[in-house]
């Protein structure tokens, strides 16, 4: 394909073609100059403006006869005569069958196109993808969510970081539709410049542009690499952006290099990701999600403890199930145990909730000694990682090395409130140096699978709940794994 490159103010040539809008002609170099007329003008000015992107027939029929209703034919005729006009070089207007035109032609900068966008207009531009609707609403995370916002507005790049099934998506497309309603109807605004790139589903690092360039309502051939990353810097050039990366952590390398370079080429982008750990890109900051407040053991039985949003949410899922439950001051305290037990993590939380209808809340409670068995009752249409604690807890596991593996397993033994010595000394026996323990350590950390309290001197760590249960299960598995066969029978 050829490229665009402007020549001078007014002239913008791509291949052997000059287009001089105002003049509505295009000069070929070997050739004389080729009348195109206004009409067929406009609808090359809007196709090159629309950097690559697939345009409408009804974009462009309203692009062309503004104000007029004019038969889709007359749009097919003036195609017909820009590719006459083209020549040789006609196949750089494409045909999508069922969706529209596009203009072939590869730009190579910002400017390139500088004078279409002059006579198209803005509206040219490939348009993002409307922002996913909340599928609940959150509970008892305003403080956060203002919080959030407040970190966003000084800062380029925030990361909302935690453990699976914290809250970190919700909270993410939360500040998404607080932007976009902020901004609605500010002339050059957000009004449709918040874009939504979905990554849980990728395999491969190189779909990651491609995800961004779908949300960004453009069409790339991402087989290009670098050059699909130019493009997409060249897409959202100078306009303000609010681009959220959900479920980067098992892409964060790529995720931090394409971070990277758009924060160096998109001045007024700002990007908001998710991820269970740190992308560890230039100019990050991270904030890391908390967890539901939950009472205290020494709080008494009582009406009081649904205001503690853990408690809240957990009501709140069982009442989506069952309209007439409504718990007992002895029963919320029942609520306030679950809760406690679970440590505010939401995901968890709700899984507990939907065992309630039918167990429930006393055999829900007393399940929890078996908290993997009983977590596993999630809405059907979530993703596969979020319909049980296992699952979510199998996705983290899958993106540790295997000395934090190793490290998981065998420091879910040591009680809460561990320090750096102690998971040195635990690790010792299996082979770790002092210097491997503190880095599988501080995977875990970064992971979200390992808390740490910096409150004291030394440091405490530990395990959540729900990540020690599952780490202790794994601890089985392998010792069983490694059982000799004599060893078996006696099982």
């Amino acid at each position: 394909m050829d490229t665009l490159r402007e020549h001078d103010t007014g002239r913008i040539a791509f291949g052997r073609h000059t287009l001089l809008p105002e003049r509505g002609e295009l000069q070929a170099h070997d050739s004389a100059p080729v009348s195109l007329g206004p009409r067929a003008t406009a609808v090359l000015m809007a196709l090159i403006g629309a950097r690559g992107s697939v345009i409408s027939q009804d974009y462009l029929l309203k692009h062309a006869w503004p104000g007029q209703d004019i038969h889709a034919s007359n749009l097919r005729v003036q195609i017909a005569a820009l590719r006459k006009a083209l020549g040789e070089d006609r196949d750089l207007i494409g045909t999508v069958a069922g969706r529209g035109y596009v203009f072939a032609g590869r730009l190579s900068s910002a400017s390139g196109c500088a004078a279409a966008f002059s006579a198209a207009g803005e509206s040219a531009r490939p348009k993002v993808r409307p922002l996913p609707l909340p599928m609940a609403e959150m509970i008892g995370r305003e403080a956060l969510l203002q919080n959030a916002l407040k970190r966003l507005d000084g800062c380029r790049v925030l990361t909302l970081a935690g453990t699976g099934g914290i809250g970190k998506t919700s909270l993410a497309m939360a500040m998404a539709h607080r932007v976009a309603d902020a901004a609605d109807g500010v002339r050059d605004g957000m009004k449709d410049g918040v874009a939504w790139a979905e990554l849980a589903d990728l395999c491969a690092a190189d779909g990651v542009a491609g995800a961004v360039a779908g949300a960004l309502g453009m069409e790339v051939d991402t087989s290009h690499g670098p050059n699909t990353l130019a493009a997409l810097a060249e897409c959202i050039g100078q306009r303000p952006l609010l681009l959220v990366l959900d479920n980067c952590e098992h892409l964060a390398d790529a995720v931090a290099r394409l971070v990277e370079m758009l924060l160096q080429r998109c001045p007024r982008l700002r990007m908001l990701a998710t991820s269970r750990q740190p992308l560890l890109a230039a100019g990050e900051t991270v904030l890391r999600v908390p967890a539901l407040m939950v009472p205290d053991e020494t709080e008494p039985e009582g009406a009081h403890l649904l205001q503690y949003s853990a408690v809240q949410l957990f009501v709140t899922r069982v009442r989506a199930a069952d309209g007439d439950f409504h718990p007992s001051p002895r029963m919320a305290g029942l609520i306030a145990a679950i809760c406690r037990r679970l440590e505010g993590l939401p995901l968890a939380i709700e899984l507990a909730a939907a065992c309630v209808p039918a167990l429930g809340v006393e055999q829900t409670a007393a399940g929890l000694g078996e908290m993997l068995q009983l977590l596993r009752r999630g809405r059907r249409t979530a993703p596969a990682r979020h319909q049980t604690m296992r699952a979510a807890l199998d996705w983290s596991y899958a993106l540790l090395t295997d000395p934090m593996r190793g490290a998981l397993r065998h420091l879910a033994q040591l009680p809460d409130g561990f320090t750096i010595d102690a998971a040195v000394a635990a690790l010792a026996p299996q082979g770790y140096t002092a210097f491997d323990a503190i880095d599988a350590l501080a995977g875990l950390v970064s992971h979200s699978l390992a808390l740490v309290d910096h409150a004291g001197t030394p440091a405490r760590y530990r395990l959540p709940a729900t990540t020690r249960a599952y780490a202790l299960e794994l601890r089985g598995d392998v010792e069983l794994a490694t059982r000799t066969p004599d060893a078996m029978a006696t099982v």
